[in-house]
């Protein structure tokens, strides 16, 4: 990109080794050897950056700060909003701990809590997550825990 293209407080795409970042130019500053030398900082990082070859930018990027507020806007909404019926994973073990009145293997009461929409972890290993709760929580709390662990993996609600 040609220098005299490259404008203050406007974001470009900069190539950074084999890869390639979003920046927002601060300043433009001229050198004693009349090159010029731009001031940038990473969008996603905020950290600063000094670029002095124009050849790095390759392209403007326009910036909508609506569709970013959007974004982040509905992003939150999925974060704190629950569906009806749902609960945290560890309210939702005891639920299904208090119901069933017996012991229960931790990935029963999650097959069990995912069947009757109580809750829905979603990552790679959610039976472990849940496993971690509990032990956490009993760990945590003592004797006033909700939970008791019989044996390795098999838990009931006091």
């Amino acid at each position: 990109m040609k220098a005299n293209k490259i404008e203050e407080s406007k974001c470009y795409e900069l190539k950074v080794g084999k890869n390639t970042t979003i920046v927002k130019v601060v300043k433009i500053e001229r050198r004693v050897n009349g090159s010029l030398v731009f001031a940038c900082n990473n969008v996603k990082t905020n950290k600063p950056l000094t670029v002095s070859d124009e050849k790095r930018f390759i392209k403007l990027v326009k910036t909508n700060d609506e569709s970013t507020s959007k974004k982040t806007e509905s992003k939150s909404k999925k974060t704190h909003s629950k569906n009806i019926g749902e609960m945290s994973c560890i309210n939702a073990a005891h639920r299904v701990l208090l119901e069933s009145k017996r012991p229960m293997h931790v990935r029963e009461i999650y097959e069990t809590a995912v069947e009757k929409n109580y809750c829905n972890l979603n990552g790679l290993t959610p039976i472990l997550t849940l496993s971690a709760c509990l032990q956490l929580e009993i760990k945590k709390h003592g004797k006033n825990s909700r939970f008791k662990k019989i044996e390795r993996g098999l838990f009931t609600a006091k």
